[in-house]
C-alpha cells in the first residue's frame, strides 16, 4: 500500500480503489485529448504531429493506469500495472522523437542519425527492463533520459538558434513535469484523500497543457506566415 493511499469507495455494490488517483489521472487523460483535438492541422511538419501523438498517446496511458492500475486493480492483480507501465515508456517515447524530428534542421543529418538510434536502443532496453525487473523505477527512469535528457536539452539548443515558441513551451512543460516526479520521490500528500499521486497528476496536467500552448502558438505563428506568403 502507497502511503496515505486513498480509501476504497462503494457505488452500490462496485469497489473503486484510490477514486481520487483514479480521477486525476482521468483529469490528465481530458487535458492529453484535448490537446490533441485542438492542435489538428493541414501543416505538415513530423515533429509536430507527433507532438499531438505524444499528448494522446500519453492520455491513453494515463487512461489505462486509472482504470487497471488503480480503480479495478483488485479484478486485474498487480501484474497489470505493467499495461499502463507499457504505455507510458511509449508515449515518453513519441515525445523523444517528436522533439528529434523537430529539431532535426539545427541538429544536422549526422547528429539526427545518431541520435535517432540511440533514442531507439534505450527505448528497447526500457521496454525489455521493464518486464525483465517489473518495477515503476523502470518508467521513471526511462521518463527522465526521454523528457529531461533528450527532449529539453534538443528543444534547448533549437531554441538558443532559433528561438522557437514550441522549444519555449516545450522545454517550460517538462520543467513542470519535474516537478510531479519530486512529488512521487518525496511522497509529498496532503491526506489520504489527496496522496503524492494525485497532486502529481494535477502537476502533470498543467504541463501537458502548457506543452499544447507551445504547439498551438506554433501552429498559429506558422499559418500566419503562410498566409502573409500567400
Amino acid at each position: 500500500m502507497v502511503p496515505f493511499q486513498n480509501p476504497d469507495i462503494y457505488i452500490g455494490s462496485l469497489k473503486i480503489q484510490e477514486p481520487v488517483t483514479v480521477f486525476t489521472d482521468m483529469l490528465v487523460a481530458c487535458v492529453c485529448v484535448f490537446a490533441f483535438i485542438k492542435t489538428k492541422s493541414k501543416e505538415i511538419n513530423l515533429g509536430v504531429e507527433l507532438y499531438r501523438w505524444f499528448f494522446l498517446t500519453t492520455g491513453i496511458s494515463t487512461l489505462v493506469s486509472a482504470i487497471i492500475g488503480h480503480a479495478f486493480l483488485y479484478q486485474w492483480g498487480f501484474s497489470a500495472k505493467i499495461y499502463g507501465w507499457v504505455t507510458g515508456i511509449v508515449s515518453v517515447a513519441v515525445g523523444q522523437y517528436a522533439a528529434l524530428y523537430h529539431t532535426k534542421e539545427t541538429l544536422g543529418e549526422k547528429s539526427f542519425n545518431a541520435l535517432f538510434w540511440i533514442n531507439a536502443f534505450e527505448i528497447c532496453l526500457a521496454l525489455a527492463l521493464v518486464f525483465l525487473v517489473f518495477s515503476f523505477v523502470v518508467v521513471e527512469v526511462h521518463s527522465a533520459i526521454g523528457l529531461i535528457f533528450s527532449v529539453t536539452v534538443l528543444e534547448y539548443i533549437n531554441y538558443k538558434r532559433t528561438k522557437s515558441v514550441l522549444s519555449k513551451y516545450i522545454i517550460l512543460g517538462v520543467s513542470i513535469a519535474v516537478l510531479a516526479v519530486l512529488c512521487h520521490v518525496f511522497k509529498l500528500a496532503i491526506s489520504v484523500w489527496f496522496n503524492h499521486m494525485d497532486l502529481s497528476h494535477i502537476i502533470i496536467a498543467i504541463s501537458v497543457y502548457t506543452m499544447y500552448k507551445g504547439v498551438a502558438l506554433y501552429q498559429k505563428n506558422f499559418q500566419h506566415i503562410t498566409i502573409t506568403n500567400f
